[in-house]
């Protein structure tokens, strides 16, 4: 079987603090292929900056190529 591993950054809060740790692990990390996770319940939460869109996750670099919705 042909089977890929996807490094899918999972966890929820603030988009400031998702997105640095997304760089910062993905960065340090030698993977092809990324990953992710949007939390419709916690993402969303009034206290919170709101859950990232599709478009503005296309534009991460390196961009996800595997977005989770819980």
């Amino acid at each position: 079987p042909e089977v890929q591993v996807v490094m899918d950054m999972d966890g929820f809060g603030d988009k400031i603090l998702k997105r640095s740790t997304y760089l910062r692990y993905i960065y340090k990390e030698p993977v092809q292929f990324t990953g992710f996770k949007l939390f419709y319940k916690n993402d969303t939460k009034p206290n919170t900056t709101g859950m990232y869109t599709p478009e503005e996750l296309i534009k991460f670099v390196p961009q996800p190529i595997y977005i989770q919705y819980q």
